[in-house]
């Protein structure tokens, strides 16, 4: 059974607490008060409960469908040359991040830092009444652990897109506190090394693996790549390859899920690759990732086609040779050319003949399965929810969100193992391990440091594709310029007789505007200057 069944049973009773102190003064007979909610453990893990429900899969956009960008109909990986989105009107994607329209009037992720900071004073205001309950000493380390890798889970989600974010770490009245309430920006690094402390002090008192209605709950290997990715995102080389070769020799069982595609199905849920999720079940807690990401025309479904993949990402696939179209695969066919490819390929990608839902997939002139760019996403969607109606009304999906699993946690160790030292067996062994899966041959031996990093980031592009990594990706490399002057391409297929012609096309609408000045992070959207104003914007905004 999900453990988000029991994690959200006392939602209802417990909401009154999470929002202001003097709601604890009040006793009313329908809710945990103050005086009940931290005098057991059991009371408290209610409280902590609520927290866990408000986990976001992605920051929190100002699409239409009120949800995190991983669970909407604007996922990250549309803002980056992996896929953009369907032509639906107030998609911040293809309305304003393509032509540099957002800024701190008009933000993208209007939601994200009300949000965020919400969630962070629930876990302020936990850790003070937890540290002073009565209850056993035990029960109390493992629930501020947990509650502290939940505050810094959501400062992450800020640092993710606006750098230095003010470091809240006590629950703030104005009533009392006056002006004192209002922090300026803490700088990147301070946020940066305030994970890693944050992240380091708590191992000890979370547990090596979960089971039953406590999986979903922070462990010591969700901790360790909550600290090893901002790391990596940060540069810090040598501490990124330490704390992520930490989690590979940490003894918690992870490896490799043997199935590539199966690995994001909700029949799999919490498999062994799966180090941190965020937990969902049909119509209980449900979403309608399915129906938004999946194509427009399907056997017995309708989607949104709010994903769709871009001919450069489809190029990026090696075939089973190891090598490229550009690089002269011999596999390459010009005539079929989606055969022999990478496993991940199809895995990932709706392409014209191909098989889903009981039905082929048409993406030919006159065919509307293929949306902008020729083809439709297959990774993540659940075969066994059908698209349309029913799935938005009911929420009937319930494959879980994954934030970190052991393949990340390998091409992490990889790119900051290559960066400290340049290539080594080590990098090899766990790139391959990645390879291998996909049915593709080694690494060729013998890569330059500058040969391996860019293997290394092919590797991490297929692999995480559409796991809302990619943006994050470009802005730390520091490549979106490069990778943005150029349009983003679709594939356009055109029957005569038995014949099909393909031809790369650039994609109308999908050139991106990036300003190197600006860009490489968020605007803070300027309702929260006005309210602190010792707040400063990001650059250029």
């Amino acid at each position: 059974m999900k453990a988000i069944k029991s994690i959200i049973l006392a939602i209802v009773c417990i909401s009154a607490v999470s929002c202001n102190d003097k709601s604890l003064d009040v006793t009313p007979t329908d809710q945990l008060t103050d005086a009940t909610v931290f005098t057991s453990a059991a009371n408290a893990t209610l409280f902590l409960n609520d927290i866990y429900n408000s986990l976001n899969p992605g920051p929190w956009s100002s699409v239409f469908t009120l949800q995190p960008t991983e669970v909407s109909n604007d996922p990250l990986d549309n803002y980056s040359d992996n896929s953009i989105s369907g032509p639906i009107a107030g998609i911040p994607s293809y309305q304003a991040f393509t032509n540099d329209s957002y800024g701190p009037t008009v933000p993208i992720f209007d939601k994200q830092w009300a949000n965020m900071y919400a969630n962070i004073r629930k876990c302020n205001l936990f850790i003070t009444k937890t540290t002073t309950a009565t209850f056993d000493d035990a029960s109390k380390k493992s629930l501020i652990a947990q509650a502290r890798f939940l505050r810094a889970y959501y400062f992450k989600s800020l640092m993710d897109l606006y750098g230095g974010v003010p470091l809240v770490l006590k629950v703030l009245d104005q009533a009392t506190d006056g002006d004192a309430i209002f922090y300026p920006r803490n700088t990147y690094d301070e946020c940066v090394t305030f994970i890693e402390t944050e992240c380091e002090a708590i191992q000890a008192d979370l547990p090596l693996t979960v089971t039953g209605n406590n999986i979903g709950r922070a462990t010591k290997g969700a901790a360790l790549a909550l600290e090893g990715e901002e790391q990596l995102y940060a540069g810090k080389w040598a501490n990124a390859a330490a704390t992520n070769l930490k989690i590979m020799n940490l003894g918690a069982g992870y490896d490799l899920f043997s199935d590539y595609a199966g690995t994001f199905y909700s029949a799999n849920d919490d498999n062994k690759e799966v180090i941190f999720d965020i937990q969902y079940a049909p119509i209980i807690k449900g979403h309608a990732r399915d129906t938004y990401w999946g194509p427009p025309v399907v056997t017995d479904g309708t989607g949104y086609g709010a994903v769709n993949p871009t001919q450069d990402l489809v190029d990026t696939y090696e075939f089973l040779d190891g090598k490229t179209e550009a690089e002269g695969s011999a596999l390459f066919d010009p005539n079929n050319p989606y055969t022999n490819r990478d496993k991940r390929f199809a895995a990932s990608i709706l392409y014209d003949g191909c098989t889903w839902r009981n039905g082929i997939i048409s993406t030919k002139s006159g065919g509307s399965a293929g949306g902008r760019t020729g083809y439709s996403l297959r990774k993540i969607l659940d075969p066994t929810v059908v698209p349309g109606s029913a799935n938005i009304g009911q929420l009937t999906g319930g494959s879980n969100a994954i934030i970190w699993r052991y393949a990340e946690v390998l091409l992490n160790y990889a790119e900051a193992k290559n960066e400290a030292s340049g290539p080594d067996q080590s990098i090899y062994d766990a790139i391959n391990k990645i390879r291998a899966r996909g049915g593709l041959p080694n690494l060729p031996t013998g890569l330059s440091q500058d040969g391996m990093r860019q293997r290394i980031r092919r590797e991490r592009r297929i692999e995480l594709a559409f796991e809302g990594k990619r943006l994050f990706d470009l802005w730390r490399w520091k490549i979106a310029e490069q990778v943005f002057s150029q349009p983003l391409r679709g594939m356009k297929i055109t029957p005569s007789g038995n014949t099909l012609t393909y031809q790369k096309v650039a994609i109308a609408s999908a050139k991106i505007t990036f300003n190197p000045a600006k860009n490489y992070r968020m605007p803070i959207p300027q309702t929260v200057i006005a309210q602190n104003s010792k707040i400063t914007q990001n650059p250029g905004y």
